[in-house]
C-alpha cells in the first residue's frame, strides 16, 4: 500500500512490577541476570533436536532463564531455567535484570525490546521476523541465528556474543540507540 507508513511501538508501556514468585525467580539471579525467551505461541514448531539444543545452551550461563514453553520439557534443560506457560513479556523486558531477550522477531516482541532497551537474540522462523531481524540486526542491537539448523554451540555463541555482551553492561546508554531502530525499523 503505498500510502501508508507502518509506525510501530504505540503498544510499549512501562513495566508493572512482576508476581512475587517471578520477582525471587529474577532476584536469585544475582549479578547475572536473566534471560528472557519467547517465540510466541510457534514454539510447538520447532524439532526437538532444536529445542533441546537451546535447552542446554541455556543449562551453560551463568544468568537465569525465562522460557515461554508449552510442550514436553526438554531433558537438557539446566536448573537456571524456568518454564512458563504464559509469562508477563513487556513486566520483564523492563526488569532492570533482563540482560537479553530471545525471540522470533514478532513485530510486538521487538518493539518491547527495544522500548526497554533489551538486546535481541532472533530466531525468525516465519512471515516478517526474518526483515524485524535483519532490521535490528544491521543497527547493532541484535543477534540473528538460523533456526532449523541451530546447534548448542551456535545459540550459546550468540548469547555470549562480545558486542551482545557490551549492549547488555550499557543498557542505560543504549536507550538512543534503540530509539533509533524503533524509528527506522517501522519507516524503512
Amino acid at each position: 500500500m503505498p500510502n501508508v507508513v507502518y509506525v510501530g511501538g504505540f503498544h510499549c508501556k512501562k513495566a508493572q512490577p512482576l508476581p512475587a514468585e517471578l520477582e525471587a525467580f529474577v532476584q536469585s539471579s544475582g549479578e547475572h541476570g536473566v534471560v528472557v525467551m519467547s517465540l510466541g505461541t510457534l514454539i510447538s514448531v520447532l524439532p526437538r533436536k532444536v529445542t533441546e539444543a537451546i535447552a542446554a545452551a541455556f543449562a551453560e550461563l551463568p544468568q537465569k532463564v525465562i522460557w515461554r514453553f508449552v510442550g514436553e520439557k526438554p531433558s537438557s534443560l539446566g536448573n537456571n531455567t524456568l518454564l512458563l506457560e504464559w509469562l508477563p513479556q513487556n513486566d520483564l523486558l523492563g526488569h532492570p535484570k533482563t540482560r537479553a531477550f530471545v525471540t522470533h522477531g514478532g513485530t510486538n516482541g521487538m518493539y518491547e525490546a527495544i522500548y526497554h532497551s533489551v538486546p535481541v537474540v532472533g530466531l525468525p522462523l516465519l512471515f516478517d521476523q526474518f526483515d524485524n531481524l535483519l532490521r535490528l540486526k544491521v543497527r547493532g542491537a541484535a543477534q540473528v541465528v538460523e533456526t532449523y539448523s541451530l546447534t548448542k554451540e551456535d545459540f550459546l555463541g550468540a548469547l555470549k556474543d562480545s558486542h551482545l555482551r557490551q549492549m547488555q553492561t550499557h543498557r542505560q546508554g543504549f536507550g538512543f540507540s534503540m530509539s533509533y531502530a524503533i524509528i527506522t525499523l517501522s519507516l524503512c
